[in-house]
């Protein structure tokens, strides 16, 4: 279902205070088998997957990684999103304009969560998303457990309905590729570990 090729490594160790340490990569698409994601039935025209390492203790929560990538991204990403809801406005497609503010202490399915829809969750992984005209597109976050940490996969698929869905997207990826990565590491970063 998810074949596209193997794609180069970012590995850029960065270290955080707090016992939190964050290295990113850009994985060849493989989600575990048990991913909500596998659940999705539309085409994917484009997936892509990164995935950093989260050293803290205790372990934390999907509830609390989805909170935190959701409502705490860098303020440049802020900027972006203002100015990608000015230029997407016009072509009828849905904007970040008059959502929520509020940090919220549970994810439930349905709820609105920043720019993004909480649409599946269980106790490893939330499926954010959103269904436009043009375009659908699904985040999951994914926490795997391992032996001495969690690993945090990130995998982003869209599926195009449309010419204008694949035009949309053709200049929105660039910047996609750089903005996951950044607000990984942001999520990481404000997690909840032990003494904070």
């Amino acid at each position: 279902m998810f074949n596209e090729p193997a794609t180069e490594c970012i590995c850029n160790p960065i270290n955080f205070a707090l016992e939190i340490q964050c290295r990113m990569t850009r994985l060849k698409p493989t989600l575990p088998d048990n991913s909500l994601l596998y659940k999705q039935s539309a085409t994917i025209h484009y997936q892509d997957t990164f995935a950093t390492t989260i050293a803290a203790t205790p372990p934390v929560t999907i509830t609390q990684t989805g909170i935190a990538f959701a409502t705490t991204a860098p303020r440049f990403v802020s900027r972006m999103m203002k100015l990608r809801d000015q230029i997407v406005g016009i072509f009828g497609l849905k904007t970040s304009q008059n959502l929520p503010g509020n940090r919220p202490s549970s994810l439930n399915c349905g709820d609105q969560l920043g720019i993004f829809k909480i649409l599946e969750k269980n106790d490893q992984e939330v499926i954010l998303g959103e269904n436009d005209k043009h375009l659908d597109f699904r985040v999951s976050l994914y926490l795997q457990q391992q032996p001495t940490q969690q690993q945090l996969i990130c995998t982003t698929v869209v599926h195009y309905h449309n010419l204008w869905g694949r035009i949309y997207f053709f200049f929105v990826k660039p910047f996609h590729k750089l903005l996951v990565p950044t607000m990984l590491k942001h999520t990481v970063a404000h997690l909840p570990v032990s003494g904070s």
